[in-house]
C-alpha cells in the first residue's frame, strides 16, 4: 500500500445531502460527480464563509472544499481582485488542512498531465501541491 492511499478519501451522500439542504441545492440518490454538477463560481464566497464558520465535521468539509474547488475552476480565468482573495483563503485552507483535502489537491493538480490538456484551475492547484508535496514524500 502506498503510504499516500492513507489520505485519499470521497464524499459521501450523506454529506452532499447535508450541504445540499443547507446550500439550497439539488440533491438525489442519483447524482454523481455532486461537486461538479452544483460548482457555481457566483457562490464561492458564501461556500468559504459556511466552511470558516459552520463545518466542524471532516466529511462535511472535504465534501464543501470540492465544491469549491469545482466552483473555482468554473471561473478562476477570468477573476477579479475579490475572487482572487477568496482563492487566497481557499489556498491557506488548502496548505493547512492538506492531509484532509489530499485528494482534492492531487485531482485538480493533474500532476501526470501536461500543461496544454488541464483544467482552470489546475495551475492554482499545482501552486497548492509545491507547499506541501515533501509532507507526501
Amino acid at each position: 500500500m502506498n503510504t499516500q492511499d492513507q489520505y485519499v478519501r470521497y464524499s459521501s451522500g450523506v454529506s452532499e445531502k447535508k450541504l445540499s439542504e443547507r446550500l439550497g441545492l439539488h440533491w438525489s440518490n442519483d447524482i454523481q460527480d455532486w461537486d461538479l454538477i452544483m460548482s457555481d463560481y457566483g457562490r464561492i464566497s458564501d461556500f468559504l464563509k459556511i466552511y470558516q464558520t459552520e463545518l466542524k465535521n471532516d466529511e462535511n468539509k472535504f465534501t464543501l472544499m470540492q465544491l469549491i474547488v469545482s466552483s473555482f475552476d468554473d471561473g478562476i480565468c477570468n477573476a477579479d481582485s475579490q475572487e482572487l482573495k477568496n482563492w487566497e483563503i481557499c489556498k491557506i485552507i488548502l496548505i493547512k488542512e492538506c492531509y484532509l483535502h489530499y485528494s482534492t489537491i492531487k485531482y485538480w493538480s493533474l500532476l501526470d498531465h501536461e500543461i496544454e490538456n488541464i483544467f482552470s484551475i489546475t495551475p492554482f492547484m499545482r501552486e497548492v501541491w509545491k507547499n506541501i508535496e515533501l509532507k507526501f514524500s
